[in-house]
């Protein structure tokens, strides 16, 4: 679904894909201890709390031509800003049984020394909305909601990265999530 302020692909990716794929990755990719922001700082409880997975982006290129082609659609369609590459790939799962989640945060550092600085973020939603409780992403005021098709398994969404948004508190359950972002000079 189009939006001037974000996009979607309603179950873009297919249900068995992402099965087998969070199957794939917890099998293959060790987890390491989330952060917060770009300084690296280990993650406080009371803000993040969630296992992730860095995945190799060069190990992944099939599916990082999945992801391309949607963020060269999203980008045709609504955003149309300068984007080179996608770098890094995250693969995150939050837990009801300690209240996974993500607080308010954006996905720019403005003070970012190297050339370029992430321009759009896309999420791939792997778990189904039946699997959790809990666990809304959204975005801060001013940016419009998030129509509750966004929760079905397979579904990506794109938007620009300095939008803030957050994950709620899982209650229950489990969700899983692959996130990305896709790089270009900085912004201007």
């Amino acid at each position: 679904m189009r939006h001037e302020q974000w996009l979607y692909f309603k179950s873009a990716i297919d249900s068995k894909w992402c099965d087998d794929f969070v199957e794939y990755v917890t099998k293959s990719y060790e987890p390491v201890e989330s952060r917060i922001g770009f300084n690296q700082e280990a993650a406080k409880s009371d803000y993040r709390e969630c296992d992730i997975r860095w995945l190799d982006s060069n190990r992944e290129k099939e599916l990082v031509n999945i992801l391309w082609s949607y963020v060269n659609r999203a980008n045709r369609d609504s955003f149309d800003v300068d984007v080179r590459y996608i770098n890094e790939l995250q693969f995150t799962t939050y837990k009801g049984k300690n209240e996974g989640r993500y607080g308010w945060h954006h996905d720019v550092d403005f003070k970012n020394p190297h050339p370029y600085h992430r321009k759009l973020s896309l999420t791939i939603q792997l778990s189904d909305k039946e699997d959790y409780e809990g666990g809304h992403f959204e975005f801060e005021k001013g940016i419009d909601s998030l129509p509750e098709d966004v929760k079905e398994k397979g579904t990506v969404l794109i938007f620009p990265s300095f939008y803030k948004h957050q994950v709620q508190p899982v209650t229950s359950g489990t969700r899983h999530s692959l996130v990305t972002w896709v790089e270009g000079p900085h912004w201007r």
